[in-house]
């Protein structure tokens, strides 16, 4: 049987992260910081939902494992 894969939305957070970063970095280079600093924003909540999504993930593994157990 084919495994599910679990994290979808953890990919998701980070690809977007990273793009928002490299969209901030030009839009900083073209106009200047204060064109870029939504930009910026958006990159750090995105990384903050990566992290937040991978750290509910781990704890719903542990908990399906400790209920195996």
């Amino acid at each position: 049987m084919k495994k599910q894969r679990k994290h979808p939305m953890e990919i998701l957070w980070i690809c977007m992260s990273a793009m928002c970063l490299i969209i901030a970095i030009i839009r900083n280079v073209k106009f200047g910081f204060d064109e870029a600093k939504a930009m910026y924003v958006f990159s750090v909540i995105s990384a903050l939902m990566f992290l937040w999504r991978r750290h509910l993930r781990r704890k719903e593994e542990q908990n399906d494992n400790d209920k195996k157990q």
